[in-house]
């Protein structure tokens, strides 16, 4: 597929006067970063050809309407269904008008109209870690089987960022811009330390503090109750009914950031479902096995699955059988 910029069509796409085939093209090629660069490039060009030098309001809402009238007269369906979404919707419909650009520095009344930010989501599937880089420098090592979201450009006075699953946090401190984690009910508040946050859909929330403090609070429509404040070593469990505050092994902490998966006084079943998770396996158990018993074990999540089960069955005095389709059964010696 030939990617080279045609400027010539970038204009006819933001008139939408593109034909279907034209369309397609486009929708293809603003995969491409540098053709989304190009596009925002032209929009750029046309607010500054516009005459919009006065900042009094009146000034602004005749440019919102001329945005309005130039690319919205028809309905914006076509930006609405390309693969670009994340990007073409935020850049464009935004309150219906051109709120992207509001932020440029000549116009002095910005503060006066919402704009809305680029969301910006990262999703592991199971079996798979990765490290993410924040905009203001924080460190996310975000674990299998779970997602952040959080916006391109934190906001002036609060970093937000929405957690499904696990993750280990190392924030930048800044005290006049608090973070702020957000997982379902629960909202974790820190102003520059590192923890780890566990919260996967129908299991308990538990929040692991390993340096700086933490303040944990349950959010309930406009009601926000504090659960607890968290200094290294500590840390709590939320079960939707009851608030438990835990010690927390700070190496262990620091270490499932690097890959170690420890188990303390896990059940087989628990280690097993962590493990299918880490993994992107099936676990069973044969009746000859108790999935029951509890152990309390550490295993290299970076190493194969295969030394990872050899620890535990051997701790355990079991033994594994994985067929051809990764299931993997687990039973007593024979």
């Amino acid at each position: 597929m030939n990617t080279e910029i045609d400027r010539e069509l970038l204009i006819r796409y933001i008139n939408d006067k593109c034909t279907a085939e034209e369309l397609s093209r486009v929708q293809q090629f603003l995969q491409n970063p540098q053709w989304q660069q190009a596009l925002e490039n032209l929009l750029r060009e046309d607010y500054s050809l516009m005459d919009h030098q006065q900042a009094d309001e009146t000034d602004l809402e005749k440019w919102n309407q001329e945005f309005r009238d130039k690319y919205f007269k028809q309905p914006p369906v076509r930006f609405l269904r390309t693969a670009w979404i994340g990007y073409a919707a935020t850049l464009l419909v935004m309150l219906g008008i051109g709120g992207y650009f509001l932020n440029i520095p000549t116009i002095k009344t910005d503060h006066t109209l919402a704009t809305v930010a680029v969301i910006i989501e990262k999703t592991n599937p199971r079996g798979v870690r990765s490290k993410i880089m924040l905009p203001d420098s924080s460190v996310v090592y975000l674990g299998a089987g779970s997602s952040i979201s959080f916006p391109e450009r934190f906001a002036a006075k609060e970093r937000t960022l929405n957690l499904r699953g696990e993750a280990f946090f190392e924030i930048t401190k800044n005290p006049k811009r608090p973070f702020v984690i957000h997982t379902g009910e629960i909202q974790t508040t820190v102003l520059g330390t590192s923890f780890k946050i566990t919260a996967f859909k129908d299991n308990p929330i538990s929040v692991e503090v390993t340096t700086g403090k933490v303040r944990v609070a349950r959010k309930e429509h406009t009601k926000v109750a504090e659960l607890a404040v968290l200094t290294p070593g500590e840390g709590v469990v939320w079960d939707k009914k009851n608030a438990k505050e835990i010690h927390t092994d700070i190496s262990t902490v620091k270490a499932w950031a690097k890959g170690e998966i420890s188990f303390k006084n896990r059940s087989l079943s628990q280690i097993a479902a962590e493990l299918e998770n880490a993994y992107d396996v099936k676990i069973s158990f044969a009746q000859s096995a108790n999935p029951h018993k509890r152990f309390s074990l550490s295993v290299d999540g970076t190493a194969p699955l295969t030394d990872a089960l050899d620890i535990i069955c051997n701790t355990a005095h079991l033994e594994y059988h994985i067929n051809a389709n990764r299931r993997i059964t687990i039973s007593s010696h024979k």
